[in-house]
């Protein structure tokens, strides 16, 4: 047992009763004397005659044994003698332990101000140097305006985003988006009835044994365990990588070939609420309760701490992102009550509107998806209603009540006509976009599988539209469609320990992935 002030072993140990450590008695009660009667390493008060004890040693041998120093008279203790300069010495080393005692903890402290002093610098510095991009920009963009206004044109404008704080519609779509728009989903409607007849059947048939012999293949825990929590995750279109956005503000890239974490990337001031991959350009797009959407280049492995460019617009907390089917639009929707639009390519808000009847931003729009077609878009909200907007005109264009509780959770089916959606009591309904009607509705309370029912965090239709993956509670439960009007749950993954936050199928149906906040990230496929 060494003394926590001098490092020493102590020659009359003693001990606090209050933190258990251990000191030399007259370097304690020296310290004690200076410092107002407070513990040197814990700073409490400390009682003399009731916190300190002295610690007996050897009690079996004789003192003299140990201490065979001789008595020594008072008479002879003078200023020459031997004894009063080993006295003397004795303070002189015990005020020098007390000194460097003190030192020790005034350098400890000094450390950590330092340090705090270091990051407050580094975040400032970093602070400073957005800001300063943002006016560059700012002044780039009126410029911009000016030349315009100058030569009596408004065309180069169109685009533009004109940030206004009292109208939430920030500008209306271009003719020649909406176009682009229009063409893109005539297309894809068209080739709707070859997914029905040929490339449904054939991806629903990787699936067949999906019930009975899938199980947990692997499970990754990369990102921090202080934080624990992983929120969203994102398969790429070849189905070589996942990407997970946690409560530790980061994104991670995973390797399903190598089996390695590539890339890292941390920008986001705080944790990350959705994540996806461009299908065609080397891009992924994080949103994050920080307001801020952002948009990485993954040509790189490596850690990422500069994003290629930051979308913002929303007041609060983007819950949600979708990628319109050419690639080049994105739409976000907030916990402001707005949705909005952006042009990738530009890095512009071309429009931002709120749901309706959430002028005062009493609703919350908590999640939102494109139509695989692209021509219209879905919204769910914290009123419990589903809302279906029209792209061209930016218009609300239909309401669906069904919903009791909030409305957390959307997916629509790569058929069409199919839309699901999930709500925070635990019921699950299927909507006939041609019907505009529910055709069936699952209570996922009331499901045998249904171990620890919870919210629906999340769903997802699986590429063909006969099985769709429910993140409800610690679980992943898997729904399939019986008959045109029929759906059952037929699979319940009970892996998780924490809520699954997040489930999706791999494009080729290969495997399934999902997120909890036991902050796993989980595959599962046919082994």
């Amino acid at each position: 047992m060494l003394c926590a002030i001098s490092g020493l072993l102590p020659t009359e140990p003693v001990v606090s009763v209050k933190s258990g450590h251990v000191f030399e008695k007259r370097l304690l009660f020296k310290h004690l004397e200076l410092n107002q009667n407070r513990c040197p390493v814990t700073n409490e008060e400390l009682d003399i005659a009731h916190d300190i004890v002295s610690i007996q040693t050897c009690t079996n041998l004789k003192s003299s044994t140990l201490n065979p120093t001789p008595a020594v008279s008072n008479d002879i203790l003078n200023p020459t003698s031997i004894p009063t300069l080993l006295q003397t010495f004795q303070n002189e080393w015990d005020a020098v332990m007390l000194e460097t005692f003190t030192l020790r903890q005034h350098l400890e402290k000094t450390r950590q101000e330092l340090s705090h002093a270091l990051y407050q610098h580094d975040a400032a510095c970093r602070v400073i140097a957005r800001l300063n991009a943002e006016n560059a920009e700012l002044r780039s963009t009126m410029e911009t305006l000016s030349r315009s206004s100058v030569n009596g044109t408004t065309e180069s404008t169109k685009d533009v985003p004109m940030e206004s704080v009292g109208d939430p519609q920030v500008a209306s779509l271009s003719e020649v988006l909406l176009n682009k728009v229009d063409g893109t989903q005539k297309t894809l409607a068209k080739e709707r009835k070859e997914f029905k007849k040929k490339i449904a059947p054939e991806r629903a048939e990787k699936l067949q044994n999906l019930a009975t012999d899938w199980k947990v293949t692997s499970s990754h825990t990369w990102h921090e365990s202080e934080k624990p929590g992983v929120l969203s995750l994102a398969i790429n279109a070849s189905c070589t990588k996942i990407a997970s956005g946690g409560v530790d503000k980061r994104v991670q890239i995973f390797d399903m070939t190598t089996q390695q974490v590539v890339g890292t990337l941390q920008g986001h001031q705080k944790k990350i609420s959705h994540i996806l991959f461009h299908p065609t350009a080397s891009l992924l797009i994080s949103s994050s309760y920080d307001k801020d959407i952002k948009t990485w280049s993954l040509d790189n492995n490596k850690v990422q701490t500069d994003s290629l460019q930051t979308l913002r617009g929303h007041q609060d907390a983007v819950t949600m992102t979708s990628l319109h089917a050419t690639g080049d639009y994105l739409l976000s929707s907030s916990l402001d009550g707005n949705w909005a639009f952006y042009d990738l390519h530009r890095g512009q808000r071309l429009v931002q509107q709120p749901l309706d009847n959430s002028n005062e931003r009493s609703e919350k729009a908590l999640c939102i998806e494109f139509h695989p077609d692209g021509g219209i878009f879905g919204i769910g909200s914290s009123s419990s209603g589903l809302q279906m907007w029209d792209v061209k005109s930016c218009s609300n264009v239909v309401t669906f009540e069904d919903h009791a509780a909030p409305v957390t959770a959307i997916s629509f089916s790569e058929n069409g006509y199919h839309l699901m959606s999930g709500s925070s009591n635990g019921i699950v309904h299927l909507w006939d976009l041609r019907k505009l009607k529910t055709i069936y509705s699952i209570d996922i309370k009331s499901t045998e599988n249904a171990k620890s029912p919870g919210n629906i965090q999340a769903l997802s239709f699986d590429p063909s539209g006969t099985f769709v993956a429910l993140a409800s509670g610690a679980q992943v439960l898997i729904a399939k469609e019986l008959n045109k009007s029929e759906w059952s749950v037929v699979k319940s993954f009970d892996d998780h320990k924490a809520n699954v936050m997040a489930a999706e199928f791999a494009s080729d149906s290969s495997f399934l992935a999902s997120a909890s906040m036991d902050r796993s990230v989980k595959i599962f496929k046919q082994p």
